[in-house]
């Protein structure tokens, strides 16, 4: 299930984007704008200056009225001053009392300290007795006059407290708009990137009858296209695949069924030859070679007729509940029977099992018979069953060769045979393993195998659909 769709994550990466441009504005106003707003205010009281200047040199009666044009224009208060602190000219006489002469006094020391070569001074300043900053620009006009001007920045810092308030608003805006505009104009294209999740999900459970049938220039559009010819192609070369493997298994059925007749045949004609010459042992010796061979014609037949039925798709298995110990002692049983020489150890978990008991105890006894065919001569055999999470496991293990993982690849094919040396009637035919395979594929369940230390373990682990009734 999907927990975001695409479509959702490009509207989260725009809002995402516009915040962080939003931030970044933010802090360009704080960091960069700001300090842009304080030399600009430099430059311009520097300009100022160099005009009061000249009109203080040249004895202007102006003067007083450009210093008031200053401060009603652009906030900036000017004082002309000598070395006693005495005010020559200013704007609006702003500075009589007490508090203006020590302010004035503190910036000249602050000035004396400070001063460029050209004797010129600028600050921002921050005063205590009103909280207020300002931006501070000190000149020496002659031996004995000085020019101040200064400028409270709270202005400056309303310029900036506005753009920053009109960025976060722009920013809302936008995305909130951005984010409607974004989510139609994605729509057509996550729609059909949704419609193709659903038709690849289809095709990979070999369902090819829906297509996606979206006609555009775009990549999208090639990508759609490329999706239906390949579920078209998949879907002719399955149906392909499908009718070859049914004539496979009609083949093996017919031939196994014709098999049947003549070996029959065959094998009672050599049980004549034997009851009629009873004195040759030359014959009796051949016939029993033929009786040998039809045996495993015979049991060759049988089980390619038992595989063809297990890959019939109307096969169903015939699912029962019941115990451990029960499928344990047929085994046993039928191994004592089969192989009453061999040491076979059953250690069973006595658990319920719901399963088909008739195939369980072929695979489990293909197992044992392999076992017992390819292990150490004067080894045991043992077959353990337990509970692992929600399976049942049945394990069969022997000592023997190592097998390769090379060799675990092809293990369960039909026909395959580990050694090609071994006469028919001992190796088997090689479809033992398969038969194993698919009961463990009828009960939704899986083969293994562990080869190591000299020991081979054979896994077959079904779901056990009697855990799930004994949950509450």
């Amino acid at each position: 299930m999907i927990k975001r769709s695409f479509r959702t994550k490009l509207i989260m990466n725009f809002i995402f984007s516009v915040m962080l441009v939003m931030l970044t504005l933010i802090a360009a106003s704080n960091f960069i704008y700001r300090p842009i707003l304080i030399y600009d205010t430099r430059d311009s009281m520097v300009g100022y200056s160099v005009l009061i200047a000249e009109a203080y040199e040249g004895g202007s009666s102006t003067i007083k009225k450009f210093l008031n044009k200053l401060d009603s224009s652009h906030d900036i208060m000017t004082i002309i001053y000598d070395t006693d602190l005495r005010v020559i000219s200013s704007s609006e006489d702003i500075y009589p009392g007490a508090s203006e002469l020590s302010m004035l006094e503190e910036w000249m020391t602050v000035y004396e300290e400070n001063k460029k070569a050209d004797g010129t001074f600028f600050k921002e300043i921050e005063e205590n007795w009103d909280n207020l900053s300002r931006a501070v620009f000190i000149k020496k006009l002659d031996d004995n006059t000085y020019l101040c001007m200064s400028k409270v920045v709270r202005s400056i810092d309303q310029a900036v407290s506005i753009s920053t308030t009109i960025v976060a608003i722009g920013a809302v805006f936008l995305i909130i708009i951005g984010t409607a505009v974004w989510n139609g104009l994605t729509r057509p294209f996550t729609s059909q990137l949704k419609k193709m999740s659903v038709v690849t999900r289809n095709m990979a459970q070999l369902n090819f009858d829906e297509k996606i049938n979206y006609n555009s220039p775009d990549e999208v559009g090639l990508l759609a296209r490329s999706i239906d010819e390949m579920s078209d192609e998949l879907k002719t070369s399955i149906e392909k695949l499908r009718k070859d493997v049914e004539r496979r298994q009609r083949l093996i059925r017919d031939i196994s069924h014709e098999l049947k007749t003549p070996v029959t045949t065959v094998r009672g004609y050599t049980e004549n030859i034997q009851i009629m010459v009873p004195d040759n042992p030359r014959v009796q010796r051949y016939c029993d070679i033929m009786l040998e061979e039809c045996d495993v014609i015979n049991n060759l037949v049988q089980e390619m007729l038992y595989m063809s039925k297990l890959e019939d798709e109307a096969f169903e298995c015939k699912k029962e509940l019941f115990t451990a110990d029960k499928l344990k002692s047929r085994i046993l049983s039928k191994a004592e029977n089969e192989f009453p020489g061999e040491n076979v150890i059953i250690d069973m978990y006595p658990a319920e099992i719901y399963a088909d008991i008739s195939l369980m105890e072929r695979a489990v006894y293909n197992y044992v018979t392999n076992a017992i065919k390819h292990k150490t001569e004067g080894t045991s055999v043992e077959i353990k069953g337990y509970i692992q999470e929600e399976k049942y496991v049945f394990a069969v293990t022997n000592e023997g060769a190592e097998i390769s993982p090379e060799e675990k690849e092809v293990l369960w094919d039909v026909f395959y045979k580990r050694d090609q040396s071994r006469t028919r009637g001992e190796g088997g035919h090689g479809i033992g393993l398969a038969i194993v395979k698919r009961i463990a594929d009828l009960h939704g369940g899986e083969v293994d195998l562990l080869s190591e230390d000299g020991k081979n373990t054979f896994f077959i682990k079904i779901m056990n659909e009697a855990f799930e009734n004994r949950k509450p």
